[in-house]
This record gives structure tokens, sequence and C-alpha cells, in this order.
């Protein structure tokens, strides 16, 4: 059992570096602007350190009364994914707000081409 747990522990360990290593160069090569990254990085942060130290899931379930680890991990993944979805919900809405000045200088801009050339 302990051979199990500590080669899941290193798949683990593995995985949760490969995508920090993923997200870290998804920024450096400018696919992924920092702002919007920053939420993932500390994601991928979060599970590098539950997968070094599961012992952060123990407390965090002891801290907060909730009798398995596992359920302490799944409402952990479920607040990240809610901060996730709430930082791309403010990133659309500043962009839509973007594209609506956008669109309405653009129509100003015409309206003036029009009267010029008249």
């Amino acid at each position: 059992m302990n051979q199990i747990s500590t080669v899941l522990r290193i798949i683990l360990i593995i995985g949760s570096l490969g995508f920090f290593i993923f997200i870290m160069n998804m920024v450096r090569t400018k696919k992924l602007e920092l702002k919007y990254a920053l939420t993932w990085i500390l994601t991928s942060l979060s599970f590098v350190l539950l997968s070094i130290f599961p012992e952060i899931l123990y407390f965090i379930a002891a801290v907060m009364h909730i009798e398995l680890p596992v359920n302490a991990l799944y409402l952990c993944v479920i607040f990240l994914l809610l901060m996730i979805v709430f930082t791309l919900t403010v990133a659309v809405s500043r962009q839509a707000l973007r594209i609506k000045t956008l669109v309405q200088e653009i129509g100003l801009l015409k309206e003036t081409l029009e009267r010029m050339k008249k």
C-alpha cells in the first residue's frame, strides 16, 4: 500500500509540475497574458503543493470539519474553478465594453468621413 501511494505521489508531482511548466511556457511565448494566467498559476502551484504535501489536505479537512479529505479536495477544486470562471467573466465583460466603445468610435469616424466626402 505504501509503495502504491509513493508511486501515486510521484505521478501527481510530475503531473502538477508539468501543468505548471505548461502554463509558464504559455505566458513566456505570449500565448497567454500574465494578467489572465495568474489564476492558472495559482491553481497549478496549489496542485504542486498538494501533491508534495498531501498533509495539507488532511489539515484543511480537519479545520473545516469535513469527514473525508477527498471531499475537502472536491471543495477546493470547486472553489478554484469558481475563481477561474469569475476571472474569465470579468475579462469578457471588459472586452465587451471595449468592443462596444470601438464600434461606436468607428461609427462616428465613418459618419465624419462621409460628411467630409460631401
